[in-house]
């Protein structure tokens, strides 16, 4: 039981850097996905800029060690394919 609360509590903690790339993957989503080939490049950045300063300021923060640099780029990853995974999935259901 005791193994089951520790898992929850380790999801429970990816939630707020989940919601922050939640931001830039839906704006950069409804781009990509509504407009034209010639907007990519435009959604691309917003993945990019978006992503990119969110997990440099998160690592400035919270990080100390390259070990530590190493697993918080690697949480910020799964993060980021999470917040994706939402963001297609709200464009999904509001263009329909």
């Amino acid at each position: 039981m005791e193994g089951l609360l520790d898992i929850v509590v380790v999801l429970l903690r990816l939630v707020p850097m989940i919601l922050a790339f939640f931001i830039p993957a839906l704006i950069g989503t409804v781009i990509w996905r509504e407009r034209d080939a010639g907007y990519r490049v435009q959604a691309f950045l917003w993945f990019t800029v978006g992503f990119g300063l969110l997990t440099f300021l998160y690592v400035v923060f919270t990080s100390s060690t390259p070990p530590q640099i190493a697993a918080t780029l690697g949480l910020s990853v799964v993060q980021i394919t999470a917040a994706l995974v939402l963001a297609r999935l709200t464009v999904d259901r509001l263009a329909d």
